[in-house]
Parts: C-alpha cells; sequence; structure tokens
C-alpha cells in the first residue's frame, strides 16, 4: 500500500460506519483489493446497516461504469451473498460491466440457486453478456458451455416463472444451435405478449437470416413493443433488406418505436440508411434529432474505425 493510501481501518469507518457522504477518494481505494484487505473489507461490510450497503454498492456501481481501470468486481462478487435481495441484484449489475470470464462462474450460481425471483431474472440479463462473449469465442469453451447449459435448463422446466423463462431465452440467444432456434419460435407463437417479445428481441442477438420474415411482419404489427423489438432486432442483424421497413417505422406513433428505427438505420448503414438519416438531422423535434446525430456517428464509426466525424 502506497503511503499516501490512508489505512483500511479508516476506508472502512468512512464507507461503512459512517453517516457522511462517501467520499470519491475513499471508493477509489477499494479497487483491486488485495486478499487480506478485501478479507477485513468483507467481515466490516456483514456488519454495516443497509441503507448504507446500497448506498456504497450504488456508487461503486456508478464509478466503475465511468471509470473503466477501476475494478471492483470482487467486492461485487462477495455481495453476490448479501442477506438483501436488492444488493445482490446491484452486484450482478457491476459484475455485468467486467469483461473476465471467471466471474461467469458465480453468476451461474447465482441464476441456479438464489431464493430470490428477481435476483435470478438479473442473473439471468447478465448471462446474456457471458453469451455473446462465449459466442464470440471470447471465452473458454467449457465456461461457455456452462453458461449454455445452465440457462437451457430454466428454458426446459416448465415450472419456472415465465418472467425467468423469458429473461434465459433473451440471455442463450446468441448461441447459434438448434435448441435455441426452438425456443425463440416457441416464444414467438406464445399467447403470452411478453414472451413473444421477448422472442423477436432474441432474434436480433441471434443474428439468423431465418428471423428476416418474422422481423418484417412485426415492424407492421399493431403491437407498439413487438415493433419496437422488432426494430431494435434488425438493427442487431444488420441486413439491408430491412431497411424499407425501418424507414416506414420514421413516422411510427410511438415515440420509442421511432428511436429504435433511427438507431437501427445507424448499425445497418448503406447510403439508404445515411440519406434518411441526415434528413432527420434537420427535423424540429430535438429528440428526433439527436437520435439522427447518434445513429449518424455510429455509421461512420463502423465504416472508419478512426473516425468519428461525419
Amino acid at each position: 500500500m502506497s503511503e499516501s493510501q490512508p489505512p483500511l481501518s479508516e476506508i472502512i469507518a468512512q464507507t461503512l460506519y459512517s453517516n457522511d457522504e462517501i467520499r470519491h477518494s475513499d471508493l477509489v481505494r477499494l479497487s483491486d483489493l488485495n486478499d487480506d484487505d478485501l478479507s477485513q473489507y468483507r467481515r466490516a461490510w456483514n456488519s454495516a446497516n443497509l441503507e448504507r450497503r446500497s448506498l456504497l454498492i450504488s456508487k461503486l456501481c456508478s464509478l466503475g461504469e465511468d471509470i473503466a481501470r477501476l475494478d471492483f468486481t470482487r467486492i461485487f462478487k462477495f455481495c453476490l451473498d448479501d442477506v438483501d435481495s436488492s444488493i445482490r441484484i446491484k452486484a450482478l449489475q457491476g459484475l455485468e460491466l467486467e469483461d473476465k470470464y471467471n466471474f461467469a462462474l458465480p453468476v451461474i450460481k447465482t441464476l441456479k440457486m438464489d431464493e430470490s425471483q428477481d435476483v435470478r431474472e438479473a442473473a439471468a440479463r447478465v448471462m446474456g453478456k457471458f453469451a455473446l462473449m462465449a459466442q464470440l469465442g471470447e471465452l473458454p469453451a467449457a465456461v461457455g458451455d456452462d453458461i449454455f447449459d445452465a440457462l437451457l435448463g430454466v428454458l426446459e422446466n416448465p415450472s419456472e416463472p415465465d418472467a425467468l423463462r423469458r429473461r434465459a431465452l433473451e440471455a442463450i440467444s446468441p448461441f447459434r444451435q438448434e435448441p435455441v432456434a426452438n425456443y425463440i419460435e416457441d416464444f414467438y407463437f406464445s399467447e403470452n405478449p411478453l414472451l413473444k417479445a421477448s422472442a423477436i428481441y432474441a432474434m436480433g442477438r441471434n443474428c439468423d437470416s431465418r428471423w428476416l420474415d418474422y422481423l418484417n411482419e412485426e415492424m407492421q404489427s399493431d403491437n407498439a413493443q413487438f415493433r419496437f423489438e422488432a426494430a431494435r432486432a434488425c438493427g442487431e442483424m444488420e441486413d439491408e433488406d430491412t431497411i424499407p421497413g425501418l424507414l416506414n417505422l420514421l413516422n411510427d406513433a410511438d415515440h420509442e418505436v421511432q428511436e429504435a428505427a433511427i438507431a437501427a438505420l445507424g448499425k445497418i448503414g448503406g447510403q439508404r440508411a445515411k440519406n434518411a438519416l441526415h434528413k432527420l438531422k434537420t427535423s424540429p423535434e430535438t429528440r428526433i434529432k439527436e437520435a439522427a446525430m447518434a445513429a449518424l456517428t455510429e455509421l461512420e464509426i463502423c465504416q472508419d474505425p478512426l473516425s468519428s466525424s461525419f
């Protein structure tokens, strides 16, 4: 420990046992704790009151998102065992910021074993990031298999709540395996509109051309949520054949659908998309103008990663 750093006992007193505002410098001190300091901090954590624990983990999540070099993952990991479910959910949100595959395993354990339905849903959402990493070859094959098996286990269990099963489908969707496609179709034709919405979302993450007809159809749906998810999925698919449907959504009555279509055009690119976005830059509506500017930035960065101007 550097001489300029305060002792951990002072950090514990200030962050966990004080009613004072938590200082930025104390939060930074909690980054990448060594084994001894982590054990000491965990013992202190368990005796702190819920209000302070909740405030602290919220600040750690926020700071970890803002400053990539800070690493609070070891704190988030032990917080998965916190007695309060809201703390466990925030710990999962913190772990979602990380690209370290070794943190996938405690998230899998949480999905399988946590007593809280809300926590298990949060774990499934986080596993969506790890599933995508696995599909891109960024995780060891064995870890990818564990992720796939855990999520498929939820889908295959009809006694699991629909809310959890839909999150599992969304998470597992990057895997290009036939059981995943089968569940996407099953959920799509479900009478539960929330399951159908998750299936449309999953089509985009699955990135299989077999879903293009479904997406083009859903962009014309009477259901705004379906149109929104279809537009977003088209952006993930990055197929120019979906551009006509997206252009039609630029005048949608639902603002979120409009903005999803704009964002999708920025991801897909091509001259038709670029022309439409440039026209929207002159929109009198601030939200449309800002969405178009952001989409054009996305489009230009994809075309030239070294340039962020247009």
